[in-house]
């Protein structure tokens, strides 16, 4: 068997190899991989400091799927973005520990409540499962944001390796799932989803024209700051929220708020419960708009 080749690698990491003893390699059969990870993580758990004790880690279960949720020290009061993580692992190995302390320091840093997923595995479960999972946890957090003491607006998802590419899926999958339109199908009140197609065809719309779909627009990096409110009775509901997950994904600013519950243009009827609060906050959302130049 050939040496390991040193060749181009950083003077650090040759030196922890050293420390390690060896050069941690993961091969062989998918059991193997297991083993050995499982190995890793024990050797490296043991070298590792204890964990923060300022960070509460809590574990339970998301919609079926289970999950630690991290919240950093003196954030009472406050509303805090929510960060949902997905472990590396190729699919095949990782879990709610392996990653434990990275989770922590993006909580106490950033500061955000983190949601770490433990998806089903590709030793007893194959792919799409895993996706499906993290959009479970993903919706699971975003409902579930104010009871998590997060600001339902500033929901974001965050992975190492596979989970990297996750992140970057989960957001496709929810763009491409259009829920609103199926959840609002029929039967809601002002506009259902048969409304919306006879309004695009009577317009002549074009599905794919950017002047109809402003989140199409290859210009969303020059956007302004902007403000999107969002009602759940609405099937344009996730075009708001897809326009603002990918003005954030730009690195823009967004302010945003939702109302669960109530149809499209609730504002127009007068004396309606929360009508005064919509229109309260869309001056409120205004106003952050001209402060945020």
């Amino acid at each position: 068997m050939s040496e390991p080749s040193t060749e181009d690698s950083a003077q650090g990491w040759l030196e922890y190899e050293k420390v390690l003893g060896q050069r941690p390699i993961l091969g062989g059969s998918a059991q193997d991989i297991i083993d050995q990870f499982n190995g890793l993580g024990a050797a490296l758990a043991a070298q590792a400091p204890p964990p923060d004790a300022s960070i509460e880690a809590k574990d339970e279960k998301a919609d079926g799927v289970s999950v630690r949720i991290y919240t950093p020290p003196g954030v009472s009061g406050k509303q805090l973005p929510i960060g949902v993580y997905y472990h590396g692992g190729r699919y095949l190995v990782g879990n709610l520990d392996s990653e434990d302390a990275w989770c922590g320091v993006i909580s106490k840093n950033t500061p955000a409540i983190i949601v770490s997923i433990h998806c089903r595995l590709s030793s007893t479960h194959k792919l799409p499962v895993m996706l499906e999972d993290l959009v479970t946890v993903f919706k699971w957090a975003w409902n579930n944001a104010e009871k998590l003491g997060g600001n339902q607006s500033k929901v974001f998802t965050v992975g190492a390796s596979v989970g990297g590419g996750l992140a970057l899926a989960v957001a496709d999958q929810l763009i491409k799932s259009g829920e609103a339109y199926t959840d609002n199908a029929h039967g809601v009140p002002i506009i259902d989803a048969d409304t919306m197609r006879i309004f695009f065809e009577t317009a002549g719309a074009d599905y794919n024209d950017e002047k109809v779909f402003v989140t199409l627009s290859p210009r969303l990096k020059d956007f302004p700051p902007v403000y999107v409110a969002t009602c759940g009775k609405d099937p344009l509901r996730d075009d708001g929220r897809v326009l603002e997950m990918m003005l954030m994904d730009q690195g823009k600013k967004v302010k945003s708020d939702h109302y669960e519950g109530v149809p499209h243009y609730l504002w127009l009827f007068p004396g309606i419960q929360g009508g005064e609060e919509f229109l309260g906050n869309v001056c409120k959302g205004a106003q952050w708009v001209l402060a945020n130049p």
